[in-house]
């Protein structure tokens, strides 16, 4: 078998000798080698290329490996065909190869450079001019990197600046190193230094763009900020100047900053949702400078740790109609984009609008799609207490004194010689006042400060009207003055109730707790004023002293009891919830029975507890329940749903109040975007923007304006 495979191959070279004759090697007698040398010859050709393989770069594997093949090939000849196991004739020595042509299972997994563990050494820094960093071999002379950290790499990239940096020797080496060294040191700080400084100007702009949109700005002040930024800089610091130039603040890039600092305070409230234990919202509705009817939501909740947030949920634009239905698709489709789900839906806080509150109004559309999902689960409506209030506060009708007052003020002030000559009267007589207040009848409890304006300065108003020809005989008239003085103290008492409401993060139960103390005030106020008792009122008190025994109050007792009729009927819809008041407010002390049965086990543990009861009395409400045991599940649920809800609207009214400002005849073009943009940063409460995520979001690109 060995002689018949020794012919073929002897034919089978023959065949191949013009191709041969150039690649084989002479023998020491000028002849050519024989089929047993030639086979010695291969596998030194063989062996050299493998180690030549070896120093090549790993990223060309696959060509290495089809070389590798051809290598095969060639060492084993025509022959490698007929017998893949033995290379040349058969007195040849034997060369063994594997002459698959298909991808071995050890190619499937490539060699990677970081699995040959390789590792910089410090002698090659100084014999070719490298170093090391951040795991990366950099050439000092070119700053190029060098791939693969192998001497034989090394060496020959080093070969293009032989000629150039090989005269270097000794201690001239040494200091030629450093100084490449400290080059790319520079180089390295410089790219750092202009990306901080890029990074610096974008985190600027977020900031100024985050006041301008706080104080109501309009977008074009980022440009007249940015002017004074570079003349103050011109004058304390020149050398920096060219920073405070990099800070981009056109209108555009205004715009786009407050965009992103409301969508990131959107995208907190959406992960902070899945923490809410309970939540509420309130709704208004009022109309812009641009005839657009604006939605304002509100969200108020509770997470598991107790702790309350009220911030803006969105705050929607509505093209056509305003009806119930349609503010119920505007609402549903926030709480499904939040991520809020309708089982934890606590309240709802409305005014009166009979699109909120009436047949198929926002509220009934509400609790029904509540009951279509959960069954047993029923939202509670709230009036807003606030408006509530006011709407008592209506049923005093003293037109007689507020039409005389309004009819002189606006002579007052209508003419403006009128009201200069007015001032210049006021500053003659050193009065505390330089002018008087225009009542508004929409802010029907600013009229506390226009009566007591007007009561203090009705001598000076009454001399100044006698020297226009102004009939004055109001002035002297006993009985109005009467009206105008319990006016003046029963205003004066709505009023300061209706700042304690206005107080943010409040519990409802305070605020019921405030209205409630004042219903009881009105009991006191009728008794006293029946009696002739003015200590509460002091301006009727005054103005008895003056007129004499002959002044009577007791007519206005009427007054304070359909007023406090009117409180009582207004605020009916609470005295459902105050049971659960009581409860929430005074644990240790309420009557077991009035506790819901689900929670009666957990209560009565919770009032034999002797360090509860103390840190109740430490801390106080709402903080107490944030000590409360995990194990009193029933009672933090309880706690929950109270703390989160809503007592009033007034966060609304305060939107409208900021809309009216940041859409103002002069500024009417703005967008409806940019517009609910700017007011969810203004409003935004407990959550604030994420400045230095939104900039490392960013690719930081600084102005290209010059100056």
């Amino acid at each position: 078998m060995q002689s018949g495979q020794h012919l073929l191959w002897r034919k089978m070279q023959s065949e191949d000798d013009e191709e041969e004759e150039d690649v084989k090697p002479l023998n020491m007698s000028g002849r050519r080698s024989a089929p047993g040398d030639d086979s010695k010859v291969l596998q030194k050709k063989v062996k050299l290329a493998a180690a030549k393989d070896i120093e090549d770069d790993d990223d060309e594997e696959e060509d290495d490996e089809e070389y590798r093949k051809h290598v095969k090939l060639e060492a084993c000849g025509p022959y490698a065909a007929h017998n893949e196991y033995f290379c040349g004739p058969a007195n040849a020595t034997p060369f063994v190869f594997s002459m698959s042509l298909s991808k071995s299972s050890s190619s499937k997994n490539k060699r990677k450079i970081a699995d040959e563990h390789r590792n910089f050494q410090e002698k090659w820094e100084l014999e070719y001019f490298c170093c090391e960093v951040k795991n990366k071999i950099i050439c000092l002379i070119c700053n190029n990197a060098i791939s693969v950290p192998k001497l034989y790499n090394i060496n020959r990239h080093y070969e293009q600046h032989k000629s150039k940096y090989d005269h270097y020797e000794g201690l001239m080496r040494q200091e030629k190193l450093k100084e490449l060294k400290l080059g790319l040191n520079k180089q390295q700080f410089m790219v750092t230094k202009v990306s901080q400084e890029s990074e610096a100007a974008v985190h600027a702009s977020y900031v100024l763009s985050e006041l301008i949109a706080k104080h109501s700005k309009p977008f074009t002040e980022g440009g007249f900020i940015k002017e004074c930024l570079i003349k103050a800089a011109e004058i304390i610091c020149p050398g920096n100047v060219k920073s405070f130039q990099r800070i981009s603040l056109s209108r555009n890039t205004v715009a786009e900053r407050v965009t992103d600092l409301a969508d990131n305070l959107s995208i907190q409230i959406k992960e902070k949702s899945s923490s809410f234990e309970a939540f509420s919202i309130a709704c208004d509705e009022s109309t812009d400078i641009g005839g657009v009817a604006q939605l304002a939501v509100f969200l108020r909740a509770c997470d598991t740790d107790f702790n309350i947030f009220e911030e803006l949920l969105e705050l929607v634009p509505m093209h056509n109609t305003s009806t119930g239905q349609d503010i119920f698709n505007c609402v549903f489709k926030l709480l499904q984009k939040y991520n809020l789900p309708l089982s934890k839906l606590t309240s709802v806080a409305t005014d009166g609008a009979p699109s909120m509150t009436g047949n198929n109004g926002f509220v009934e559309l509400l609790q029904k799609k509540q009951s279509e999902i959960y069954d047993g689960s029923k939202i509670h409506h709230t009036h807003c207490i606030i408006h509530q209030e006011v709407l008592c506060a209506k049923v005093i009708n003293m037109e007689n004194v507020l039409t005389s007052i309004k009819k002189i003020i606006n002579f007052l002030k209508s003419r403006s010689l009128n009201q200069r000559q007015f001032s210049a009267f006021l500053s003659e007589l050193d009065s505390e006042y330089s002018s008087l207040s225009y009542y508004t009848e929409v802010r029907w409890l600013s009229c506390s400060k226009v009566l007591k304006q007007f009561w203090d300065l009705k001598e000076e108003i009454c001399q100044f009207l006698i020297t226009k020809n102004q009939d004055t005989s109001l002035f002297f008239d006993t009985t109005w003055l009467q009206d105008l003085s319990f006016m003046v103290d029963i205003t004066k008492h709505l009023y300061d109730l209706n700042l304690k409401l206005q107080e943010r993060d409040q519990i409802i139960t305070n605020m019921c707790d405030q209205v409630k103390a004042f219903k009881c005030k009105l009991v006191l106020w009728e008794k006293q004023l029946k009696n002739e008792d003015l200590t509460h009122f002091p301006t009727c008190n005054m103005n008895k002293s003056s007129l004499g025994e002959s002044a009577s109050y007791q007519k206005y007792a009427e007054k304070i009891l359909s007023l406090r009729t009117e409180f009582e009927t207004r605020f009916a819809d609470f005295k459902f919830l105050e049971d659960k008041f009581s409860l929430f407010s005074s644990i240790f002390s309420i009557n077991i029975d009035l506790v819901p049965s689900e929670m009666q086990m957990e209560v009565i543990e919770i009032q034999c507890d002797s360090n509860l009861k103390a840190k109740f009395s430490e801390v106080g409400v709402p903080e107490f329940y944030k000590y409360l045991p995990a194990r009193f599940e029933n009672t933090r649920k309880f706690a929950y749903e109270i703390i989160s809800m809503f007592g009033s609207t007034y966060l609304c009214e305060q939107l409208f109040t900021i809309m009216k400002g940041n859409k103002s005849p002069v500024r009417s073009r703005i967008s409806d975007v940019h517009l609910g943009s700017v007011l969810k940063v203004i409003t935004a409460n407990k959550i604030s923007p994420e400045v230095g995520k939104i900039v490392a979001e960013k690719r930081c690109q600084v102005s290209g304006r010059k100056h």
